[in-house]
């Protein structure tokens, strides 16, 4: 049985673009008996964050595809910077996400973002496209209850910015 390292290596070398479970059999050769620890590898990749899981059940490798998984960093005025956690050619510190493109991701997050614009000085701007990992389980904060009885917790911690 191939290892994730292996498999991945495979990946990158014989497929530049995103490929299902099905295909990604197909073109490694893959015994049948192999097969379920093979899709098992595949999730624990998707996990990792070697590989994206895409619309269509396709697994793509995120350098062919722009893409750059990293922790998110918020601020308090509403905007962040994702940090990659493998370098990316090219660029030089984190990627800068505008607060609109943050989507559901909060401060902490482990995510996927697509590099919209790369700027000379190697810095980029990207929007988050997945969450992967939370990165609190749970938010500290005040509870409050506005004048039509619905509640939420406003965080003390104020690069979360989603009550």
């Amino acid at each position: 049985m191939l290892s994730g390292a292996e498999i991945l290596k495979q990946i990158r070398a014989r497929l530049a673009h995103p490929a299902t479970a099905r295909e990604l059999l197909r073109v490694l050769r893959v015994p049948r008996h192999e097969r379920a620890a093979f899709r098992r590898a595949l999730r624990t990749l998707v996990g990792d964050g070697a590989l994206v899981l895409l619309r269509g059940q396709r697994y793509g490798v995120p350098e062919h595809m722009d893409l750059v998984v990293g922790r998110l960093e918020g601020h308090p005025s509403g905007f962040g910077f994702v940090t990659p956690e493998r370098p990316v050619d090219g660029l030089a510190g984190g990627v800068y996400v505008a607060a609109h493109n943050l989507r559901d991701a909060l401060h902490g997050d482990r995510v996927v973002v697509r590099l919209d614009r790369r700027h000379a000085e190697r810095r980029a701007e990207g929007s988050v496209v997945q969450v992967l990992e939370r990165g609190f389980p749970s938010v500290v904060g005040r509870f409050e209850i506005d004048a039509s009885g619905l509640g939420c917790v406003v965080p003390f911690d104020r690069r979360l910015l989603a009550d």
